[in-house]
C-alpha cells in the first residue's frame, strides 16, 4: 500500500471534516478540536503513541465522537497496528462523515490487514461518490481485487490510479498485493 495508508509511515490527518460541533459544556469548538488534533499528530510523528492515546482517552464523550477526533484515534490505532479497534473506529468515522472518503479508505485498509479483503472491497465500493476522484481508492480497489483472484478487474483500477497520481507506480512495484499484475502492466 502507498505511504499514506501504510501504518508504519506517517499517517496523514484529513481536513475534510467540516461539521461544527455543538458549543455546550460537553463539546469544544472547532479551533479547540484542531489544536487537540495537532497535539496528537505531533505525538504520533515523534513516536509517542502512549501520550497520544492519553490525550484521546481524556476527551469528553461528546468530543471524542467528532470526526476530527475519530480521525486522530484511527491514526493512532493504525500506527500501532491495532486493526480490530481501528475498524471499529473507522466505521464510526464513516457514519460521522459519510461524504468524506478518508474513513472509507483507511477502514477498508484495516479490514484488509485483518485478512478480511472481501469486506474491505465491499466497504470501499459502497462509499461516497467522492471516493472515485481519489487515486488511493482505485489503487486499493486494484489491490483487493488482485488478492481476491480477480486480476482482470484489478488492472483497469490500477491504471486509473496511475492516471490520477503517477507517483503510485513506485509503490506498486513492491506491493505484494499486486504481484499477480506485475508482468501484465507496462512500466514495471
Amino acid at each position: 500500500m502507498p505511504a499514506n495508508s501504510d501504518p508504519g509511515s506517517d499517517f496523514e490527518f484529513e481536513d475534510d471534516f467540516s461539521s461544527e460541533p455543538e458549543t455546550d459544556d460537553h463539546h469544544a469548538d472547532i479551533t479547540t478540536l484542531q489544536r487537540i488534533r495537532t497535539e496528537i499528530e505531533g505525538y504520533l510523528e515523534l513516536g509517542m503513541a502512549e501520550l497520544a492515546e492519553e490525550e484521546l482517552n481524556a476527551l469528553p464523550r461528546g468530543v471524542s465522537g467528532h470526526p476530527l477526533m475519530l480521525d486522530a484515534r484511527l491514526s493512532l490505532l493504525m500506527q500501532t497496528r491495532r486493526w480490530t479497534e481501528a475498524v471499529e473506529t473507522g466505521l464510526l468515522g464513516c457514519a460521522a462523515a459519510p461524504q468524506g472518503p478518508a474513513f472509507f479508505i483507511h477502514t477498508a485498509f484495516c479490514l484488509h490487514e485483518l485478512g478480511r479483503t472481501a469486506e474491505a472491497h465491499l466497504l470501499l465500493t459502497s462509499g461516497p461518490e467522492s471516493l472515485h476522484r481519489e487515486a488511493l481508492y482505485h489503487y486499493n480497489i486494484a489491490c483487493y481485487l488482485a488478492v481476491l483472484g480477480r486480476p482482470a478487474e484489478a488492472g483497469p483500477n490500477l491504471s486509473r490510479a496511475f492516471r490520477i497520481d503517477p507517483s503510485l507506480r513506485k509503490y506498486a512495484r513492491s506491493d505484494r498485493d499486486l504481484q499477480s499484475l506485475w508482468p501484465k502492466l507496462p512500466g514495471f
